[in-house]
């Protein structure tokens, strides 16, 4: 069905790109002042005998995206519609450039090690908030990441989760529950083409985003070491310390690797503390104690004053050129 005005409100200007799971239009709220832009996503089952159940997943699965659509590096969710056995999924439109353009592997100019670090944190301080849901994104990818036009920050889209709805169950017998592998060869780990990924799973995929941000090569192109199934990449371009950070990210078994995001950062940085807030507040990695104690007296002001939710990041990169002589 090709669509052209969704549920009387969204207006579809251009469609944006057509995979296995669905379709993105690029479209404006025209019932909003200024007509907006946002993202709507169709999302089909495999087979129509599977609605009911799919139904019941992709209502599961909204419900997660409008959660996490409270950190203000993940689109929101403004609507989620089924029409016509078709589900659909409205976003807010991040105005921007997908990472992969800034990658070497695009245009071929490597990153250092502080640049890369940076890149990590950032993707990683985002991974605390999504874990603290029990969420695994399953596709992160430079293509999958945002470079946010008004303030230069990392946005995190595409959450694989939902396109699970589209395919599950879709050729198995009735009662017989099935996964599917999301995710992109060279990103995703193997784990996770067996359908079973984990939190460490994503881990995995920053690792590799991290080496081709410092070698210039595809992830899907490195060799493994025939012995041990380790990845062989040229740690010689950065100090041997972050090095073996990244070697834990990717290892080839996932219990050997990072479990959660909050591992890492403590790895890169180990001074810092990390704040165990509700989840609707995200988790903010910081630099000293006495900043711990100003932001929990500033997050209670806020609760108090009955805003559901504030997020606190602190600039590391000051940090990370502090810390640089000693990687």
């Amino acid at each position: 069905m090709n669509i052209i005005n969704l549920d009387g409100r969204y207006q579809i200007e251009k469609k944006l790109s057509e995979g296995t799971f669905g379709e993105t239009y690029l479209a404006r709220d025209i019932n909003r002042p200024n007509h907006p832009l946002c993202v709507v996503k169709k999302l089909k089952p495999q087979s129509p005998s599977v609605f009911p159940v799919a139904k019941r997943l992709f209502d599961t699965e909204a419900k997660i995206l409008e959660k996490l659509g409270e950190h203000p590096q993940i689109p929101r969710l403004l609507a989620d519609l089924t029409e016509n056995q078709e589900f659909y999924l409205v976003e807010e439109y991040i105005d921007g450039e997908e990472l992969a353009k800034e990658m070497p592997t695009y245009n071929r100019q490597l990153w250092d090690e502080a640049k890369v670090t940076q890149l990590v944190l950032d993707i990683l301080e985002i991974l605390v908030f999504v874990q603290k849901y029990n969420v695994i994104h399953r596709d992160i990818k430079p293509s999958n990441l945002m470079r946010r036009r008004q303030d230069g920050k990392i946005v995190m889209i595409d959450f694989g989760a939902v396109k699970e709805v589209t395919t599950q169950m879709a050729n198995l017998p009735p009662g017989v529950p099935g996964t599917v592998p999301i995710g992109t060869p060279g990103y995703m780990p193997y784990e996770q083409k067996n359908g079973q990924p984990s939190f460490a799973s994503d881990i995995y995929a920053v690792g590799m985003i991290a080496i081709e941000a410092l070698t210039g090569q595809f992830p899907h192109t490195l060799q493994r070491d025939s012995q041990t199934l380790e990845l062989i990449w040229n740690r010689t371009v950065v100090s041997p310390r972050f090095a073996a950070i990244i070697d834990n990210m990717v290892h080839f078994h996932a219990n050997q690797r990072y479990q959660t995001a909050a591992e890492v950062i403590k790895a890169i940085l180990p001074d810092t503390t990390i704040i165990s807030l509700p989840p609707t507040v995200p988790v903010v990695p910081v630099k000293n104690k006495n900043l711990v104690a100003f932001i929990s007296s500033f997050v209670a002001l806020i609760v108090g004053l009955g805003v559901a939710t504030m997020y606190y990041q602190v600039n590391l990169q000051q940090r990370s050129q502090q810390d640089e002589g000693m990687w």
